[in-house]
């Protein structure tokens, strides 16, 4: 995010206290958590936990990824609305799921939300988010907060 055009971010070496009750201050990511917490980007789950050892679902991903780019835009002074670029796209495992409208939104948003290894219909929301996927959603993310709008 930093090296969006006009972006200044600086996250704080420690932690000024526990960012979640699970979350020590004196843990290795706890300045990030807490920045990303403070900034909106991460939320943490309702029992006030953060879970930093679990692995991250697709849908997770796409939680953050819609955080982040709403902050990204932020940054650059825009209002930190997504605008819709594509179609939505119709995945076959997503209905009745927590996440639907927001995998929708981000499926709609430059397909930052796509199907599983980019093929067929199935998105898999409670599969883990594997580093590759977590990659080229994020790049196609911060690219997405880059483009001019022009809303389909």
């Amino acid at each position: 995010l930093g090296k969006l055009p006009g972006a200044t971010i600086t996250v704080p070496t420690q932690a000024s206290g526990r960012p979640y009750r699970d979350v020590e201050a004196g843990r290795w990511s706890a300045a990030k958590i807490q920045w990303a917490r403070d900034n909106n980007i991460v939320s943490g789950y309702p029992d006030g936990t953060f879970r930093p050892n679990k692995s991250v679902t697709r849908a997770e991903l796409m939680a953050v990824q819609k955080k982040a780019a709403e902050f990204a835009k932020s940054l650059q002074g825009q209002p930190g609305v997504l605008v819709s670029t594509e179609s939505v796209t119709q995945f076959s495992d997503t209905e009745g799921h927590w996440a639907v409208a927001l995998i929708s939104e981000m499926s709609a948003y430059c397909q930052v939300a796509s199907p599983l290894n980019e093929r067929g219909n199935a998105f898999l929301p409670d599969s883990q988010a594997r580093r590759n996927y977590a990659a080229a959603a994020t790049l196609r993310m911060l690219n997405c907060v880059q483009q001019p709008i022009t809303q389909k």
